[in-house]
């Protein structure tokens, strides 16, 4: 019974997940797929939850997770910056570039089913933080335009795609205790992505992810963990 409410939580994400991409293909102007992704977010983080409360973590449902992450995070973020291109990319061969997020995140979910977990880090960009990136972004109506110019969505989707499969260490939100010292970056990030959606709303929740990226990135080159 303890295995229930997790794997519901798990095949929750999974469904809404498939129900945003038919929502896509029908209208893919639709900005209410954004806010069904971040229940997604929510159901992905509860499923952890409470497979840990209740003890219930068990490689069934970590498959089980992956493949729900893959739809929800994978398939549903590339396909949303698919229909983005192909109506603002001046070059046609832009709006395929989204492939290489399914490739390399398929990659990286594979990759973190055959390691041992980590509370601490994630080894790579986590594919929820790399979903939420883009959907983000292509959903972003701001005065920072520049981040939606086809070249630089091209070399974002090259350059994150690589952190997907690198052996950088991402910074893991998964508190272990609450000593300050142990957890200064995840306090640090937590202050400034508070005062940041304060500021301007959730429209810039990319530029968080970008500061997440960074924060992990320094934290690594300072702790010897970049390619360790």
């Amino acid at each position: 019974m303890k295995f229930v409410i997790p794997n519901f939580f798990t095949l929750s994400n999974l469904v809404l997940g498939f129900i945003c991409i038919i929502n896509i293909f029908n209208n893919p102007t639709n900005s209410t797929v954004l806010y069904l992704f971040y229940i997604c977010l929510i159901l992905d983080f509860l499923d952890g939850f409470f497979a840990r409360k209740f003890e219930a973590v068990s490689e069934f449902g970590k498959q089980l997770d992956s493949f729900a992450d893959f739809v929800s995070f994978c398939v549903l973020p590339s396909i949303v910056l698919y229909f983005y291109l192909e109506n603002t990319a001046e070059n046609v061969m832009v709006k395929y570039l989204p492939v290489l997020i399914v490739i390399f995140s398929a990659l990286r979910l594979a990759k973190f089913n055959i390691t041992e977990n980590n509370n601490n880090y994630f080894t790579g960009l986590p594919t929820p933080a790399n979903g939420l990136f883009f959907i983000s972004l292509v959903n972003y109506q701001g005065t920072f335009n520049f981040f939606k110019d086809d070249l630089t969505i091209a070399i974002l989707i090259i350059l994150l795609s690589t952190l997907l499969i690198s052996k950088i260490k991402f910074i893991s939100l998964k508190f272990s205790g609450f000593n300050f010292t142990n957890n200064i970056e995840r306090y640090l990030l937590i202050v400034i992505s508070t005062s940041i959606l304060v500021l301007y709303g959730h429209s810039v929740i990319f530029f968080i992810i970008l500061l997440y990226i960074l924060i992990s990135i320094i934290k690594s080159i300072f702790f010897d963990q970049f390619f360790k």
